[in-house]
């Protein structure tokens, strides 16, 4: 038996940095006999289009010519990434493939309402797609009760997940980790300018790290403040084992983003046993549940994190229950797992014979 996976071709950005990025990697290294065509590009307009160009006629000519292609497996974040990919799938339909149309997006919605009348576009689009896949269930119920989507499925986004170790800390301080793009997008500026009034950060009691790749100049600048100097240090973008170092010691991971589809670097963070605080924003709540493996609050409302940092300090021993709870809760996303899901859907679209 020929093995499904040689049947679909996988489209998206598989050598970036960030999301989608981390998710077609993921699937390179767990799932054999992967297709892949890397959309990846520079932010330069022109360089993006050309990009795009010579991508869009590569594909077009393996659907052409490779028998063994059934399914385009298309990922797409919003805006650009939106048409280009639309343009794509519609082409794969002319051409007779099964397309799956898979939106990483956490601003979707965002970029639905504000679309004008390119809403019946975006419309048409996912409406003729085989399968819309989605990043959790209130993704789902907006695809399905704002969109009217009738082939919508939920697929999380897989994550390594090691061996479990329990949390200790004795000491009276506590070490927060930012993993991501440095953007005001994430909260992450927002967060530190709340820090400034924090009494628990004024007491050097919280020391907050940061990983990530973005607007960093503008960070470095802010972090020479006297005030913030000593207890917020930037890392630089982090990855391999410098990643599962700061995964490891740290004692809370914190992601305060405005918009969020299913955030890699919180289900990364689970894996490592780590209590989660995090803003109540896309596919959010279907990984971190107030007081069971974390903490939620409101986006932009930082004031809400006071109670939050008072229960942190007050009740210690939440951190380990909680995150012990976030190592059982991530297991669904092993990577063997969110394979099986995948093989059943192409097996529906496409049954191997």
């Amino acid at each position: 038996m020929i093995s499904i996976f040689k049947k679909v071709l996988f489209v998206g950005p598989a050598n970036e940095f960030g999301g989608i990025g981390s998710v077609l990697n993921m699937y390179s290294k767990h799932f054999e006999n992967l297709n892949v065509i890397s959309t990846s590009s520079k932010d330069i307009i022109l360089d993006k289009l050309f990009h795009f160009i010579q991508i869009f006629f590569k594909i077009s000519i393996i659907c052409m010519t490779d028998k063994q292609i059934k399914i385009l497996h298309l990922h797409s974040a919003a805006k650009g990434s939106f048409v280009r990919k639309s343009i794509i799938g519609l082409t794969g339909k002319i051409l007779n493939k099964k397309v799956v149309f898979h939106i990483h997006s956490g601003s979707f919605e965002t970029y639905y309402n504000n679309a004008g009348i390119f809403k019946y576009l975006i419309l048409f689009v996912l409406r003729n797609m085989d399968i819309v896949i989605c990043l959790s269930d209130q993704w789902k119920l907006f695809y399905q009760n704002c969109l009217g989507l009738k082939n919508v499925v939920v697929i999380g986004n897989p994550v390594e997940i090691p061996e479990y170790f329990e949390y200790q800390n004795e000491s009276n301080n506590i070490e927060l980790l930012f993993l991501g793009k440095i953007c005001d997008n994430k909260g992450l500026f927002d967060l530190i300018e709340y820090l400034r009034s924090n009494k628990y950060f004024l007491n050097n009691q919280i020391q907050l790290l940061i990983g990530g790749n973005g607007e960093v100049d503008r960070l470095k600048l802010l972090l020479k403040d006297k005030k913030l100097i000593n207890n917020i240090q930037y890392c630089g973008w982090v990855q391999e084992d410098y990643k599962v170092q700061l995964l490891s010691n740290c004692d809370i991971y914190i992601l305060p983003s405005y918009f969020e589809g299913l955030p890699v670097s919180i289900l990364e963070a689970m894996a490592f046993g780590k209590p989660i605080i995090a803003t109540s924003v896309g596919g959010v709540p279907s990984i971190v549940k107030n007081n069971h493996n974390g903490w939620l609050f409101n986006p932009g409302s930082f004031e809400e994190l006071d109670a939050i940092f008072d229960d942190i300090f007050t009740q210690r021993k939440s951190l380990s229950d909680f995150g012990k709870s976030s190592y059982i809760q991530v297991s669904k996303y092993a990577p063997d797992l969110i394979q099986q899901d995948l093989t059943s859907l192409y097996q529906k679209l496409m049954p191997i014979k």
